[in-house]
């Protein structure tokens, strides 16, 4: 990450696919506050077509939430496969910004791909994918 005045500048992520071989992705590393004041880091793949943060199963865990304590839906992950998930309210930041309160839903399947959607956080930052940087920029809105 690298830090500019008003942006956070992320690198693209070369990872396997299995159409292009490899390809650079969008990831951020999210932070989350856990239910003993700590934060912990989920690398996310930043989806401007997602419309919440979906978590896989084990962030429940490391969150110190009980999944089924959050309200449930069902919802349809990156492979548009329907998926039991369970909305609940968590302290998140980015970089050394401010944190804030943004709804996220964690699914029941462990192997859910853990997305960052546009609820809570598009509104409170301008996200650029920029492909001549090969970077995902934000740059905070409030």
């Amino acid at each position: 990450m690298l830090e500019r005045e008003n942006e956070l500048i992320f690198p693209y992520q070369e990872e396997l696919s299995g159409v292009l071989g490899r390809a650079l992705r969008p990831r951020v590393p999210l932070q989350l506050k856990t239910g003993n004041g700590t934060w912990t880091t989920i690398s996310v793949y930043v989806d401007s077509g997602a419309d919440i943060t979906l978590l896989p199963r084990s962030a429940a865990d490391i969150l110190g939430l009980r999944l089924k304590s959050g309200n449930e839906v069902i919802m349809a992950g990156l492979s548009g496969e329907l998926v039991r998930s369970y909305i609940h309210q968590v302290e998140a930041k980015v970089g050394n910004l401010p944190s804030f309160t943004m709804k996220v839903g964690i699914a029941e399947k462990e192997s859910q791909v853990p997305v960052l959607g546009r609820e809570g956080f598009f509104d409170r930052f301008r996200v650029t994918f920029d492909p001549s940087s090969k970077s995902t920029k934000l740059s905070p809105l409030i």
